[in-house]
């Protein structure tokens, strides 16, 4: 009898709350036969090794530090990486692993998987989003930033050579990690869709909940929350029934807080204050009146297309976007009601028709439930399976 296939996922974060895509592909693994192993940070409260849902998870004990400026941001990458390093080494000595997958930012933590590869390992690097880019969005102009800029561009061509397969989250990042420098035929796509086994069975009535406009992920600045509390509190006077939901964590949380102080609308906001578990978000945000996604028009977010918008689609719940080029690659005008990135009139414009059209708002969700088809997560977990195969082939070949 031929021993398991074994899998380990390396992911600077928490899991599995906080990373739904690493939950997700580690599921599919899971489905496909593979016993998966990850290694995460730790949260407060939460243990240093169990098993969740059939993956063992062995949590280091390091936490993420909300709004960390760029030196303390190095330490607490470094110091996962280098713990995170030495954790895998010790396992894959044990376990013999046949694929790691390292999940980004930031790309050194590739290091991780350097052991495993010496022991005959394929690597998978899976990049989430581009970190030069998110360096620039929190670091850029100030001293120094050019050169870890040129640093960060290295790490990442030298990861991507490292690993055998790149994997990434749209066709956007695969034809700007090619530009890049990366070989075309070393990249796959896999989505960063929704596991419609999480969705709740069945649909919550709306009836007396006024008009519920529902965001979920991380709150921070980029990603244009605050916009949505401006929203709101242009949109009290016509709406007075409104309610903003906000479920999750990040550093802008104590702005979200002063702004709505600040403009009124404080009763009219409800804050999860943390990221809950997947399932729970869904059963909230689901029979919402409609979702946003506010992104801000940074140069990061050029490349945005976030899980949320999948969900919403998924849901059946309106959806109102920042009209920004890959969610225009990805959704028409048709399917969706985009509005002028960081414009907070044509965002409270573009509730307001929500509101006053529901028809409307029910023929876009339509068409982008059919749209949504292509995207779903069932298609993009069988890619996924069928590429830890290839690595496994390649490993014994």
């Amino acid at each position: 009898m031929s021993r398991a296939r074994r899998l380990c996922m390396l992911v600077h974060g928490p899991y599995p709350v906080g990373e739904p895509r690493v939950a997700r592909e580690a599921r599919a693994a899971l489905d496909a036969g593979w016993e998966v192993d990850v290694v995460a940070m730790r949260n407060r409260g939460e243990p240093s090794q169990e098993r969740v849902d059939g993956v063992a998870v062995f949590r280091l004990p390091i936490a993420h530090m909300r709004g960390a400026g760029a030196r303390a941001a190095a330490r607490e990458y470094l110091g996962f990486t280098v713990l995170a390093s030495a954790r895998i080494a010790r396992l894959a000595a044990r376990r013999r692993y046949d694929v790691v997958h390292v999940h980004n930012p930031p790309d050194f933590l590739a290091l991780g998987a350097v052991v495993p590869k010496l022991l005959g390992a394929k690597m998978i690097f899976d990049v989430h989003d581009l970190s030069p880019d998110m360096f620039a969005m929190r670091f850029g102009g100030r001293r120094g930033f050019r050169l870890a800029d040129y640093v960060l561009r290295l790490l990442e061509r030298w990861t991507a050579n490292l690993a055998d397969e790149v994997v990434t989250v749209h066709e956007p990042y695969r034809r700007e990690l090619a530009a890049r420098g990366v070989a075309p035929d070393k990249i796959t796509v896999v989505m960063n869709t929704l596991d419609e086994r999480l969705l709740p069975a069945r649909r919550v009535s709306r009836d007396g909940d006024g008009f519920r406009i529902v965001y979920q992920g991380t709150v921070t600045p980029p990603y244009g929350v605050q916009l949505l509390v401006e929203a709101v509190a242009s949109l009290v006077h016509d709406v007075p029934e409104v309610r903003l939901e906000i479920y999750g964590d990040g550093d802008s949380l104590p702005e979200i807080r002063s702004v709505a102080a600040r403009l009124g609308v404080s009763k009219h906001l409800r804050l999860s204050e943390s990221f809950l578990p997947h399932a729970e978000v869904l059963g909230r945000i689901m029979g919402a009146s409609v979702g946003v996604v506010p992104n801000l028009p940074t140069p990061l977010n050029r490349f945005a297309l976030s899980t949320k918008l999948f969900e919403y689609v998924a849901l059946g719940v309106p959806v109102v976007s920042a009209d920004l080029p890959t969610i225009r690659e990805h959704f028409s005008g048709s399917e969706i009601l985009f509005f002028t990135a960081g414009d907070v009139d044509a965002l409270t414009a573009a509730l307001l028709e929500i509101h006053r059209d529901p028809g409307t708002a029910a023929a876009r969700v339509a068409a982008a439930r059919r749209r949504y088809a292509e995207y779903r997560w069932s298609v993009q977990a069988s890619r996924y399976s069928r590429l830890l195969d290839c690595q496994d082939e390649r490993k014994e070949a």
